[in-house]
């Protein structure tokens, strides 16, 4: 994967893979709706058996995954926590009746 400014360098990537015979598409995210800018939501994509070899063409750093930090976790479940109460009032609204 490969994480470009802008589609047309997004293009120039896809199209600096296929010509190395690596199969790659962009990914608008939501800038293909035209919700947000394109910064930080175009992607281009490779099939993950030829990611090392598409890195090493592109002379760019693997991006390791991580887990989540405490502060996302911690997030994550205040929102769960605000779904599941917010869907027992709704419940209790509609129980009462």
């Amino acid at each position: 994967m490969a994480f470009p400014n802008d589609e047309t360098t997004a293009g120039v990537i896809a199209s600096r893979l296929r010509a190395d015979g690596i199969a790659a598409r962009v990914d608008r995210g939501l800038h293909g709706s035209w919700q947000v800018p394109s910064r930080g939501h175009i992607t281009v994509l490779v099939d993950e058996r030829v990611a090392e070899q598409a890195h090493k063409i592109l002379g760019t750093p693997r991006r390791e995954e991580s887990a989540p930090g405490p502060f996302a976790r911690l997030a994550i479940t205040l929102l769960v926590l605000a779904l599941v109460v917010g869907l027992v009032a709704i419940v209790l609204t509609v129980a009462t009746r």
